[in-house]
């Protein structure tokens, strides 16, 4: 019964000390593409101190008729980095909205443009190059001024500047 009793005691312990509880707070979202820009809120305190988070992620579906998605990460990373990777991303998909197929690595991730009939956008890709998430130059500056305004709403540290 001592035995129970103190497995169960250390079992809370860790428990408490390895754990966290978060919430995805958005900062930006393109439903249409499946694409979110999100905050990891820290909602239980622990004794660990937890540098900010943000993930750039969405859904990605096999195919148009199924309605179950699985989820994607294209970049994950403190303020600093999220915001030199948005920023490099929105002056790319700018610089190059009028070229086809130009293809450049940000912070490791791949990004290419597309344009064809019309359509102009950015393709960012996840770690393993499989999925991406299509978005235009107008929405990477959206996205860029959007995290900028959280950042300064939530006296976030974004840039060394």
């Amino acid at each position: 019964m001592k035995r129970f009793i103190f497995s169960i005691a250390i079992c809370w312990a860790s428990i408490s000390l390895f754990s966290q509880t978060y919430k995805l707070r958005s900062v930006f979202e393109n439903r249409i593409k499946n694409v979110s820009l999100s905050y990891w809120d820290i909602l239980e305190e622990s004794e660990v101190s937890q540098a900010d988070t943000f993930s750039l992620w969405g859904y990605q579906f096999y195919t148009d008729a199924e309605l179950r998605g699985y989820e994607v990460e294209y970049f994950k990373g403190n303020p600093e980095q999220m915001f030199n990777f948005i920023k490099k991303v929105a002056a790319f998909a700018q610089k190059y909205r009028n070229e086809d197929r130009i293809q450049t690595y940000i912070s490791g991730v791949k990004v290419r443009t597309f344009d064809q009939l019309g359509f102009k956008y950015t393709y960012v890709y996840d770690k393993e190059e499989r999925n991406c998430c299509v978005l235009s130059a107008n929405k990477w500056g959206k996205m860029l001024d959007e995290f900028i305004a959280f950042c300064r709403q939530k006296n976030i540290q974004y840039s060394k500047e």
